[in-house]
């Protein structure tokens, strides 16, 4: 846990890089005429969105807005999401085996594009670029968005027996946040040469 006597993460987290410091911000009025995005995570009990503005200016991106809902139709998500929004998102969301969700979700008002990145470590290594930007900080997340930044910084890979991380994600499938993050941000962002180990 300590490498040149300073304090360092365990080698089994994933998004290492995620700092409270650098990367929250105090919630403030998003204006606008700001691009904005939506990356979603699909599934009957736990559908998860994350709602991204980009500052024309900087380039910066802000979460501003976290979305967990589930047990209502296509139709009814699509409303409680864009409840609040002042036009529609550029989206992206589901795997690429997920195409009924973007049929549905479509045909409901909200056209959702299949992610560019289908694998999952390279979706990953994208992300991992995106938040190890630090000059200047590529992304911010609003402080409120608590369900999203916890998932992010407990992704973790699994262990072996001797306590060496592994190619596998521990419990991936509750990691709804990180999947949506994924989508939307290994889409809008280009690659940044920045790569993380997958063992």
């Amino acid at each position: 846990m300590f490498f040149r006597g300073r304090v360092t993460r365990p080698r089994h987290m994933i998004y290492d890089c995620l700092d409270e410091e650098l990367h929250l911000e105090d919630s403030f009025r998003i204006p606008e005429d700001w691009p904005r995005y939506l990356g979603l995570d699909f599934g009957g009990v736990h559908l998860v969105g994350i709602f991204v503005a980009e500052e024309p200016k900087t380039g910066t991106l802000y979460a501003y807005r976290e979305y967990k809902s589930g047990n209502r139709t296509a139709a009814q998500h699509v409303d409680a999401l864009m409840f609040g929004e002042p036009g529609r998102p550029i989206c992206y969301g589901g795997a690429r085996a997920e195409g009924q969700w973007r049929k549905e979700f479509r045909e409901a008002g909200l056209p959702v594009r299949e992610p560019k990145v289908a694998d999952v470590w390279l979706g990953i290594n994208r992300c991992y670029g995106v938040f190890a930007q630090k000059k200047p900080v590529k992304i911010k997340f609003f402080k409120e968005l608590e369900y999203t930044w916890n998932q992010l910084v407990s992704y973790h890979r699994k262990t072996d027996d001797q306590g060496n991380p592994t190619d596998d994600i521990s419990a991936k499938s509750t990691y709804h946040a990180c999947d949506a993050a994924r989508y939307l941000l290994a889409s809008v962002v280009r690659e940044h040469q920045v790569m993380i180990a997958t063992v």
